[in-house]
């Protein structure tokens, strides 16, 4: 991993490996019995309802970002309502993608570990847009909030230019939230059929 852990190099690292062992754990760790069936059916409706924003709310993101990153300060459509909307949505596909394997304490584990690291990505991010922006970004800073959208303070632009390589990108990158949740079903019914012998 790369020699700084907030690196976007380290970042993906350290996104592969949580990957990997939240795959292995929903392949062999089933799903807790102290939950009725009711209650792990609506786990899965708002872990499904979860990805789905996550990936479309990702998209969306990048619309607006997307071959502008640190040429342009990016303050129209999700952006005008928080500072870090692509961390944000990700943070509910995280938390989504525990509730959709039908776990409450994945998802609090996730959630812990994603707010813990994400909290130092920021502050370093900020304080490289302000040495790129100055006090245009410090402006933004102080009528945006960082983490909790406010939607009243929405706007957008008439039309955008975007780079559609990185939107096609990102668009790729953000459809495996719902492949989770179609890959999670594929096993649950796997181990129902008696063909994944493990975590049964």
């Amino acid at each position: 991993m790369n020699k700084d852990w907030l690196s976007s190099r380290s970042r993906i690292a350290l996104s592969w490996l949580v990957t990997v062992f939240v795959l292995a754990y929903v392949l062999f760790v089933p799903p807790s019995p102290r939950f009725s069936p009711l209650t792990r059916d609506l786990f899965g409706i708002v872990g499904l309802a979860l990805l789905a924003l996550a990936a479309f709310g990702r998209i969306w993101c990048l619309t607006h970002v997307a071959g502008r990153k640190n040429k342009v300060l990016t303050c129209s459509g999700p952006y005008s309502v928080v500072r870090n909307p692509l961390y944000v949505f990700s943070f509910l596909g995280a938390v989504g993608l525990g509730f959709a394997v039908e776990n409450p304490f994945l998802s609090a584990a996730l959630a812990i570990l994603f707010a813990a690291y994400y909290s130092l990505v920021v502050r370093k991010e900020e304080c490289k847009l302000a040495e790129i922006f100055g006090e245009e970004f410090r402006e933004y800073c102080r009528r945006t909030p960082r983490w909790i959208p406010d939607l009243r303070l929405y706007r957008e632009p008439e039309t955008l230019t975007v780079s559609t390589r990185k939107v096609r990108r990102g668009i790729l990158s953000a459809t495996w939230f719902i492949w989770a949740f179609l890959l999670w079903n594929l096993l649950a019914f796997a181990r129902g059929a008696g063909w994944w012998p493990f975590g049964v």
